[in-house]
């Protein structure tokens, strides 16, 4: 009966460490989404609007220099951006000085979760130009991502381990006696680390300020990177931590006040980043700092035994009772990470595509493993070390029990940390499938091309292919007479498409406005494929036209 019953409380601690799949300390969350423009995207207008009004699903914030306007030889023009709410819109000069031709606006914003996203709209004004130079490339700079992810995974080491040491005194030892020593050892890597953690948390903002410019690490180093204008949140959280902690540290010889003062330190991660992206927030909020404090007591719990048992291992009774004091705040630890990581999981990846196709999905399912591992690990120490430890009799078994408890214990909390390291990058990955794995949440800038062919004597045909790679395209076609005026023909027009060998036909097309139609194309593979344009005028003219693209 002993052995069946250790062996149902192995498979309960498996089954709570498989529902943990969704596991994250500070889990992350999608980003904001551009749902809509006006102009629409490859637009062709009559005359040049005011203004540019791009609407995501979220609200946005602005950073310096995040909207720049380019004609279509590249050359910028004068413009003025504001961003409130879920708009954002972007002031152009009067539509007299914009002359006829294609116009591209690059613009960043940065999503409630703090981290920035991108791309660039296209739209003509009288015809398109027949071609469009690019805007500069805006990819978000790797190193700059690399170190705000190592100063995430210090600020999560650092915070949770002076919480949780600050925890392991005041309930695993409690009134237990053991050496001054011991506590000694406690306190001064409680001191070492909440200084580690107040550097991480300060440093954090300006990572983040320069993160969002999508510039390289020295950008850290500007007046934009720590304005408080543009990252405010992160020096609220930077300055309730500090706060947290200082306090923590002044009360470290009282553990119990010291404890209510470390939970205000490990409750600031939470005011920013992905929790404050998703509702509802004051849910996804305590979900966020439950993962934290259980984390904390874990990685705590595991240190301090690490720190303590080597000098109270004679104490047989004692260790044995801190130890079990440690074992049972863990399982408690693990089953909140478990129901807290299912509920993050349901409002955040969404469909399990999110989960197998994205980096956040690959960096997590390592996370998952690895948090089995110390699960396994937690198991095996309470069911057949801890044991031991209680069971020792005499000074020699006494010792060797302590020694293997240590070794279990240091195992343990070092396959812990590890999981750490992989939440300070998890936090800055996008948990959609198919974005971008820079930890800048960029999104890809799209590009249109636009070519020109004549349709007979008197029309001429302008198309646009959208983004222009391989995969799914809008091809707009805007057809005008011999003035420059929109064409109403008689019936819709034809498009074929093919590449070499791969023929598409005739692709659907719908009218979306005067003289301009759409359809939606997947090109299957890059290369140059070819548009057969043809236009029905009356019963016995349909004049043809032939556009090449180059997709890549």
């Amino acid at each position: 009966m002993p052995g069946r019953r250790a062996l149902g409380r192995l498979l309960v601690v498996l089954a709570a460490a498989a529902y943990a799949v969704l596991l994250s300390i500070s889990p992350a969350q999608a980003h904001a989404s551009l749902i809509g423009t006006n102009p629409e995207e490859g637009a062709v207008l009559e005359a040049a609007p005011d203004e540019v009004v791009f609407t995501f699903d979220e609200g946005v914030t602005l950073p310096p220099k995040g909207v720049t306007v380019y004609d279509a030889k590249g050359e910028e023009v004068a413009s003025e951006a504001s961003a409130g709410g879920t708009e954002m819109k972007v002031a152009l000069p009067e539509a007299s000085s914009l002359g006829d031709g294609s116009y591209v606006v690059a613009w960043r914003v940065v999503s409630n979760d703090g981290h920035p996203i991108s791309g660039s709209l296209t739209f003509a004004v009288g015809a398109p130009s027949l071609s469009v130079a690019p805007p500069p490339s805006t990819a978000p700079s790797t190193a700059t991502a690399v170190l705000h992810g190592v100063l995430q995974f210090v600020q999560y080491a650092a915070l949770l381990l002076v919480a949780g040491l600050i925890w392991f005194r005041a309930l695993m030892i409690g009134d237990h006696r053991v050496p001054d020593r011991a506590t000694a050892r406690v306190q001064r890597v409680q001191i070492v680390a909440g200084m580690v953690a107040v550097a991480a948390l300060v440093l954090l903002a300006p990572a983040s300020g320069a993160l969002q410019s999508e510039s390289g690490p020295g950008a850290i180093f500007t007046f934009d990177a720590w304005s408080p204008a543009t990252v405010g949140k992160e020096w609220l959280s930077a300055l309730v931590g500090v706060l947290g902690i200082a306090a923590a540290l002044a009360l470290r010889d009282r553990p119990r006040p010291a404890a209510v003062a470390v939970l205000v330190a490990i409750c600031s991660p939470a005011l920013v980043g992905h929790s404050r992206a998703v509702v509802p927030t004051w849910l996804v909020t305590s979900t966020d700092i439950v993962h934290l404090i259980a984390g904390a007591l874990w990685l705590g719990g595991l240190v301090g035994l690490a720190l303590t048992l080597p000098l109270i291992t004679r104490r047989g009774a004692v260790s044995a009772e801190i130890v079990t004091r440690f074992s049972t705040l863990a399982a408690g630890s693990l089953a909140a990470l478990a129901a807290s990581g299912v509920l993050m999981g349901w409002r955040i990846l969404g469909s399990w595509d999110n989960l197998l196709n994205s980096t956040y999905g690959t960096l997590l399912m390592t996370k998952v493993a690895l948090v089995v591992a110390v699960a396994v690990m937690a198991a095996g120490n309470r069911l057949l070390v801890l044991p031991r430890v209680r069971d020792a009799a005499g000074h020699d078994d006494t010792v060797a029990a302590g020694s293997v408890l240590r070794r279990a214990v240091m195992m343990e909390a070092g396959v812990l940390v590890v999981v750490l390291a992989v939440t300070g990058f998890l936090v800055d990955k996008p948990p959609q499938a198919g974005e971008g794995s820079t930890g800048a949440g960029s999104t890809a800038v799209a590009q249109s091309t636009t070519r020109a062919a004549e349709l007979g004597d008197d029309h001429r045909v302008y198309a646009t292919l959208t983004p222009g790679g391989p995969g799914p395209n809008v091809l707009r076609l805007q057809i005008q007479d011999a003035a420059g005026e929109p064409v109403e023909a008689s019936a819709i027009p034809t498009a074929k498409l093919r590449s070499g060998d791969v023929d598409l036909g005739d692709q659907p097309l719908t009218s979306v406005d005067a003289g301009t139609w759409e359809a939606k194309v997947v090109l299957p593979k890059p290369g140059t494929w070819e548009a057969t344009i043809g236009l029905r005028l009356d019963e016995f003219e349909s004049p043809l036209g032939l556009v090449k693209f180059s997709v890549r």
